[in-house]
């Protein structure tokens, strides 16, 4: 394939959409290329545009343009100014007459003309100078944006950055960042150092400029809170600090430790001495103190206390055992409690006596967990109406409308699942109890794996035991085999296979004899193929989930995703999938088994919701069951790149979700990920039946390694009883 680097003009002649990140459109050129670009498509047809890039002699489709860059064409000829006044959009007033009768008499002189003398135009066009200033501003505008797209074409921004930096910064956006290319970190989420970094280097810019260390030390502290710190420890950032900016340099350490001084100066950056010292971000230091403050006023007593109690217990709990009798006890006496249990311990019972106590006293009681699917599955089990914190909040992907002026309307609030929520959600919920009038009630299971987000609230409270906290340790007598062999795990012991069958299913199954990875995947994909169904009765899109450690592999969720949908696709509805090219999205067909992956308010779809495509159009527009809601996505719309393939998914995505059937693949070549907490996590999705897939070796080190996921928090400073009042 030969290539040959050039730049060509064109007008637009059509535009057309071929996926959620891949757009193309058909040029009009001196020699009838036709163009292909990546990026969302966002010119019109008649616009003029100009384009960098490279000719390419393809084996398959000839010689064809691949644009790097795009961007409206200013410099054009009399017929392409005419072609852009007559058709522009916004510049209202000039038809394709006056359109031809400006750019025949100014020419290539047309943008001297338009920002220095307005009304000459006005007069040659014969039209009010009020609608020519509007093409002034237009003009400028579309020229300001064609000099930074240019520029900011290395950046690798799309068009909405862009247009955010020009609207911020106007005509100066290119020398601010030639300036400071750093200030992209700060004006444009997901923009990180390692990426702004880089172009910086090609750029020229100074390894020891004061802004590009301060950015290098802000990136090493929100790298921690990606990895769940709260902290970081003043030596230990330091060093990240240096290794990362790579000053070449036998001062630098000290270098970045005067500027690490002035960002804890000017508070961009807090620090504070326990047994050592530690830096961190100043909002989530905020957050964690204001928490422990909070906390530390468990023990006052709950506004609701009840005279009878005990004969209420007796009356309502009979079957509660001694521990969650305490449980129980705790809800109804305190301002705030946790009861934190395994597997089958029977927090479910407890939470459900509780709101049966509260309902016959006719006090109004609210039940919340951190995802949709966690709060679907408390309703369910609990008979009452359960909804997601962020919900319950009046979360509209912008602000909350419940707060310490409009607290939430409970006597008694319930969060289940209390292991998911991060310090930042932790503290928006309790910001919007009113303790004088709601006692909250945490539950959750320590052993599971710790939030996503920043923090360890769950873990903190139980080993500080600084909230009324009951440990359910029994394993109910109802619980069965699947319960109790998941609480095995946590002691390191992976059972075998089970006797016991319900019907045509164990509860338990351990296929340990593959120590290749693709023989792992062909094994998966046989129970897919001839056994699940065919045999355990379960139907493979709706009843069962692969979990898996990793995305990248062949035993990752990306390439299970594209295997498995290739083969349900072809064994429920008899379609072939065409091959997924490497690098690429595989597109989405009726009948896939799909996952969201960012909260959109505007769909109603939130993070970790599980869907169907019951409809897919050659056009790329989608239509998709969720729980029984139908949700239309457009060709263009950005919500297409919030939705993943979810026939597999991580391990960690899929907290506080159950499945009649969990396939757990547990490889040695994931060992750098395993802990027992993560195999417990997985084994604990199932309803009905797990099936835990790969190598002996894999899943015995999976549940032996006792790496309990530690992580640096101020609450487990703050709530020791050294550190309380």
């Amino acid at each position: 394939m030969t290539q040959e680097r050039a730049s060509i003009r064109g007008v637009v002649e059509t535009v057309f959409y071929s996926g959620p990140s891949f757009s193309a459109g058909r040029l009009r050129t001196a020699n009838g290329a036709v163009v292909k670009f990546a990026g969302k498509v966002f010119v019109k047809e008649s616009d003029p545009v100009k384009l960098e890039g490279r000719w390419v002699d393809h084996p398959k489709y000839g010689r064809q343009f691949e644009a790097e860059f795009m961007g409206h064409d200013l410099e054009m000829s009399p017929d392409g100014l005419a072609n852009f006044l007559a058709n522009h959009p916004d510049v209202k007033g000039i038809g394709p007459a006056k359109a031809r009768l400006i750019a025949d008499h100014f020419g290539v002189g047309f943008d001297a003309a338009i920002r220095s003398d307005p009304e000459a135009v006005a007069n040659v066009a014969k039209v009010p100078i009020e609608n020519i200033l509007d093409l002034q501003r237009i003009w400028i505008a579309n020229s300001d944006f064609n000099t930074a797209m240019a520029y900011l074409a290395a950046f690798g921004l799309t068009h909405h950055q862009v247009t955010t930096l020009v609207g911020k910064f106007g005509s100066q956006v290119v020398p601010i960042l030639e300036r400071d290319p750093y200030v992209l970190m700060r004006e444009i989420p997901g923009f990180g150092f390692k990426r702004v970094d880089k172009i910086a280097r090609k750029l020229g810019t100074p390894k020891d400029l004061p802004s590009r260390i301060r950015a290098g030390l802000h990136y090493c502290v929100l790298a921690a809170l990606d990895d769940g710190d709260c902290w970081v420890e003043y030596e230990d950032l330091l060093d990240r600090a240096n290794t990362l900016l790579v000053m070449d340099t036998l001062d630098s350490r000290e270098v970045i430790e005067g500027h690490l001084e002035t960002m804890i100066a000017e508070g961009v950056l807090v620090s504070q001495p326990f047994e050592r010292l530690v830096v961190a971000d100043p909002e989530i230091h905020r957050m964690e103190r204001e928490l422990a403050a909070l906390l530390r006023t468990a023990q006052a007593r709950n506004p609701h206390a009840i005279g009878d109690l005990e004969g209420l217990l007796d009356a309502e709990g009979s079957l509660l055992n001694p521990e969650q009798r305490e449980a129980v006890k705790n809800a109804f006496t305190y301002s705030i409690s946790l009861m934190t249990g395994g597997a089958g311990s029977g927090k479910t019972y407890a939470v459900s006596t509780i709101t049966t106590i509260a309902e016959r006293l006719e006090k109004s009681v609210v039940l919340a967990a951190p995802t949709g699917k966690a709060a679907k599955r408390l309703d369910q089990v609990v008979g009452h109406e359960a909804s997601t914190i962020h919900r319950l909040l009046g979360f509209n992907g912008r602000t909350y409308s419940r707060d310490a002026l409009n607290p939430i309307e409970a006597d008694t609030l319930v969060v289940d699942e209390a292991s998911m929520v991060d310090v930042a959600l932790a503290w928006r919920l309790f910001q919007a109890v009113d303790l004088k009038r709601t006692a909250v009630v945490l539950v959750g299971d320590h052993n599971q794996l710790p939030p996503v987000g920043p923090g360890n609230l769950l873990r903190d409270l139980t080993r500080s035991r600084a909230i009324p906290t009951v440990l359910l340790t029994r394993i109910i007598r109802q619980a069965g085999v699947l319960k109790e062999n998941s609480t095995a795990v946590l002691s390191g012991e992976v059972r075998p296979t089970s006797e016991t069958q319900i019907g045509v299913r164990r509860p338990w199954y351990v296929i340990d004899k593959f120590t290749d990875r693709d023989d792992v995947r062909r094994m998966l994909l046989l129970l897919f193929e001839e056994v699940l169904h065919e045999r355990l009765g379960y139907d493979l899109i709706r009843d069962v989930q692969v979990l898996t450690p990793t995305h990248k592999g062949p035993i990752g969720t990306v390439e299970l995703n594209i295997e498995l949908q290739r083969l349900l696709q072809k064994k429920l509805y008899g379609f072939e999938p065409p091959d997924v090219e490497p690098g690429h999205r595989p597109r989405f067909y009726a009948g896939d088994k799909v996952i969201q992956t960012k909260n959109d308010y505007e769909l109603g779809v939130m993070n970790g919701a599980m869907g169907v495509v019951m409809e897919a159009d050659s056009g790329g527009r989608l239509t998709v069951n969720f729980d029984g809601m139908a949700v239309e996505i457009g060709k263009d719309s950005d919500a297409l790149g919030n939705l993943q393939l979810g026939y597999a998914t991580s391990i960690h995505k899929m907290q506080g979700s159950e499945f009649p059937c969990a396939v757990v693949v547990a490889h040695k070549s994931h060992s750098f990920m395993h802990h027992r907490n993560l195999l417990y996590t997985a084994v604990t999705r199932a309803k009905e039946s797990v099936i835990i897939l790969g190598d002996r070796w894999g899943i015995d080190n999976c549940a032996s390694k006792r790496q309990v996921d530690r992580r640096n928090t101020f609450l487990s400073f703050l709530l020791t009883p050294e550190a309380r009042p």
